[in-house]
């Protein structure tokens, strides 16, 4: 896919006030540990995440999103031409209706000409939200749309811990609850336009997606757990993502020495050292902030772009990838050129 006529207007992002370490998360789950004889600082160690973020009690994700929202439309504003759709893409779902870009529209106060709806695609979610957007911008159905995801993992973390503090609970199953122990929380907006009604000139550049849904159950997640193949799911994904990289650079006619940073989606040290090793990713383009962080979901990727941009490494003129792998199993690379 490429794009001649869409331009990223502005990106922010809301953190969660409450940090939770993963020190705090291992002494909850103290007895487990004492009974399966695990070391403590066993999990950071697995994972390289240090913290996670929290919302406060009764945040719910929509209102994450709207928050995220409202600081990207206060500090740069919207077009002359007003916004014409939302999309939401969370992994997370307060409700099973009515949509989340209702819910988010309702409390921005859109108006009744800004089409609303929910694109999911697991932590590709705000990735393909872009792509929807994009591709209705270059047909020329609207000018401008915001993109947004609020994440929020209390819940899950919550529930996944009072679930491994249970009698009889395995290594096993342990192993297959710790990528849930990395989930954190974050709220993400994107404001996408035609050229038209750009003031900075940061094109979306298009990209690839690839699947591989024979894998399709490695990563099986509802609003209270998440059960994953984790080493199938890292060795199927790497394999995808270099698929996906090589029809992005010949979709693009672009090569790793034109690209000035790397947007990984924040999942943890297993998979970034994977994807840099397999893709040959030199260490000083790929920023991690999964340490701090965890694992946001769909806020993942754009919330690496927006961070990049804030701390200077990703200026004027500049190419940059946005790299995502998600449940599914999926793959998408994009290119914004800065």
């Amino acid at each position: 896919m490429r794009y001649e006529r869409v331009h990223i207007q502005a990106i922010e992002f809301v953190v969660p006030p409450t940090e939770v370490t993963t020190e705090a998360l291992e002494r909850m789950l103290g007895p487990l540990y004492r009974r399966l004889g695990l070391s403590q600082g066993l999990l950071e160690a697995l994972t390289g995440v240090r913290a996670r973020r929290f919302w406060s009690d009764g945040t719910k994700a929509h209102d994450a999103a709207t928050q995220a929202a409202r600081r990207l439309i206060d500090k740069h504003g919207l077009p002359p031409c007003g916004l014409q759709a939302l999309v939401s893409t969370s992994v997370c779902k307060d409700y099973l209706e009515p949509p989340m870009a209702s819910l988010i529209g309702g409390d921005l106060g859109v108006g009744d000409q800004c089409r609303n709806f929910d694109v999911g695609h697991a932590c590709l979610g705000f990735m393909s939200g872009m792509i929807t957007v994009a591709n209705m911008i270059e047909l020329g159905q609207i000018d401008a749309a915001l993109v947004v995801a609020g994440e929020g993992s209390r819940e899950v973390t919550s529930a996944t811990v009072r679930r491994l503090l249970k009698p009889g609970v395995s290594f096993a199953t342990f192993s297959e609850n710790l990528a849930t122990l990395t989930l954190g929380s974050m709220a993400v907006a994107a404001l996408l336009v035609n050229e038209k009604h750009s003031r900075h000139g940061h094109r979306f550049l298009g990209g690839a997606s690839l699947s591989a849904t024979n894998h399709s159950r490695l990563c099986l997640g509802t609003a209270t757990s998440m059960k994953t193949d984790a080493p199938t799911l890292l060795r199927e994904g790497v394999s995808l993502a270099g698929r996906t990289w090589a029809q992005a650079q010949q979709n693009l006619g672009i090569t790793h020495g034109d690209v000035s940073e790397f947007l990984l989606h924040q999942v943890g040290q297993a998979n970034h050292e994977a994807l840099m090793t397999s893709l040959d990713l030199p260490s000083e383009k790929v920023l991690r902030l999964y340490v701090d962080h965890g694992n946001v979901g769909a806020a993942g990727v754009p919330f690496t772009l927006a961070t990049a941009v804030e701390q200077g490494r990703v200026r004027a003129g500049d190419t940059a990838m946005l790299m995502g792998i998600g449940s599914g199993l999926n793959c998408t690379m994009l290119g914004v050129q800065w």
